[in-house]
């Protein structure tokens, strides 16, 4: 066959394919698309996606799942977003395309012990926590308040938005003893006195005297009787020649 009429046919070929295709574009898509009738899209936010999917069927409108995100909130499922948007006027025959929860995010909780309870409660925001019950208790051996216990302990994997709750150790209450009297008491068993109640003994001021003996003490601070703290310092005066 010649170039020239191969070429007439590859051309009356082409021309036929876009006359029929003009045609059915005409007479059959028409009956197909341009024939459903528009509605107004709902909102299927919320929703599952068989949910969404049975309302939608009445309007003859298909459902499709295009991507999921975490959702501190919402279930695994639900529809977080839709496209077309609710109250938009659409054609039947179209399907909507849906955004679905796939949970709130998990993450391994934080080592809290030590901190104070800012510094813990700015940890759990950062991550992405909440603060829950914080219950304190008085320890031995605590000189400032810090976290001492966390439920869930740390490194438990939690979905985001979860409480964490806190047990806060603080200082034990300060003990008050009665200061003894140690007027006329020899210095070495008042030193030894003082040392067994726990209390700091101040050097101590001597004073000369020959109405008694050495060694003895004349005056104390705090009084006798007094009420002082365990740890508090002692000031004592004793006798010399």
């Amino acid at each position: 066959m010649k170039l020239w009429k191969f070429l007439l046919l590859m051309i009356g070929l082409v021309a036929a394919g876009g006359g029929l295709l003009l045609a059915v574009n005409a007479m059959v898509l028409p009956s197909v698309i341009h024939g459903n009738q528009v509605v107004t899209m709902p909102d299927i936010r919320g929703m599952s996606v068989k949910g969404a999917g049975t309302e939608l069927r009445g309007l003859k409108l298909d459902v499709e799942v295009a991507r999921q995100r975490a959702h501190p909130t919402i279930p695994e499922g639900m529809i977080l977003d839709q496209i077309p948007a609710p109250s938009s006027r659409i054609r039947g025959g179209r399907t909507v395309r849906v955004v679905t929860s796939s949970g709130p995010p998990a993450g391994a909780v934080p080592h809290l012990a030590g901190l104070s309870l800012r510094q813990a409660e700015i940890t759990l925001q950062r991550e992405n926590y909440r603060l829950g019950r914080v219950l304190h208790v008085r320890r031995q051996g605590v000189t400032e308040p810090v976290v001492y216990y966390q439920n869930p302990v740390a490194g438990t994997e939690l979905y985001k938005g979860a409480i964490v709750d806190l047990v806060v150790a603080e200082p034990a209450a300060t003990e008050l003893l009665r200061m003894p009297d140690l007027r006329g008491v020899p210095l070495y068993q008042a030193r030894q006195s003082i040392a067994d109640a726990g209390f700091v003994l101040a050097p101590v001021s001597y004073q000369r005297t020959s109405r008694t003996a050495p060694n003895l003490v004349l005056e104390q601070k705090p009084a006798a009787g007094q009420r002082i703290r365990k740890g508090e310092r002692l000031e004592l005066v004793a006798s010399s020649r």
